[in-house]
């Protein structure tokens, strides 16, 4: 963990480019210092049904969840929270400046006597060959 669960209205497909907000997200994560690389997760789902407010056909939002292993103090939960979210914030500036914009991040603490995972991942960064190479 952690995961970052981004939940966005459709209609943002035109004007934001979603992939590289995963990635500007994906550094935001690792700059933390706070979670391990190979823990790390992205993923964005786009809504292609909402109703914002007063259904205005501009208005859009976006909606992220970052669930976390348990284990991390209150504080630390809330510094990682404000970190990311001003860099998504960062990120949205133009639609922030427009009145048809939600922008929301909440954390989620996940228990582990109630979450399995099976994962290779760790075993290839962890390995004293890895050296952050991308493919």
């Amino acid at each position: 963990m952690p995961h970052l669960i981004v939940q966005y209205s459709q209609n943002l497909d035109h004007d934001v480019d979603i992939q590289k907000f995963c990635s500007v997200m994906n550094v935001a994560m690792q700059e933390t210092a706070v979670f391990p690389l190979a823990g790390i997760r992205v993923r964005a789902h786009p809504m292609p049904h909402y109703c914002v407010a007063d259904e205005h056909p501009k208005n859009a939002f976006v909606d992220m969840i970052l669930r976390m292993g348990e284990g991390r103090s209150d504080a630390t939960k809330s510094e990682v929270g404000a970190f990311l979210m001003a860099r998504a914030e960062a990120v949205f500036a133009p639609l922030l400046a427009e009145p048809h914009f939600a922008l929301s991040l909440e954390i989620v603490t996940i228990s582990k006597p109630f979450s399995w995972k099976t994962n290779s991942i760790h075993t290839r960064i962890n390995a004293p060959s890895f050296k952050g190479e991308n493919p």
